[in-house]
């Protein structure tokens, strides 16, 4: 029926799509997204949830900071 409200979407469901949405948008560091959307966009995130984004944000940084170098075949 017209005018009737949409079931509500469930805060798993909201927080899921905010981080795809944001995944997608133009500008956006992925990996960072990857790592909100991991740890921190959830609806019951665990206890040390922002230590743990923390900790993978340092290690993204460092993986970019140093990148693997291709090996060279000899010969």
């Amino acid at each position: 029926m017209e005018g009737e409200a949409e079931p509500a979407e469930s805060p798993d469901a909201f927080l899921e799509a905010l981080g795809e949405s944001l995944k997608g948008k133009e500008g956006v560091d992925v990996g960072l997204a990857d790592i909100l959307k991991g740890h921190i966009l959830k609806a019951a995130p665990a206890q040390n949830a922002v230590a743990l984004a923390k900790d993978a944000i340092l290690k993204l940084a460092g993986e970019r900071a140093n990148p693997s170098k291709p090996e060279v075949a000899n010969g």
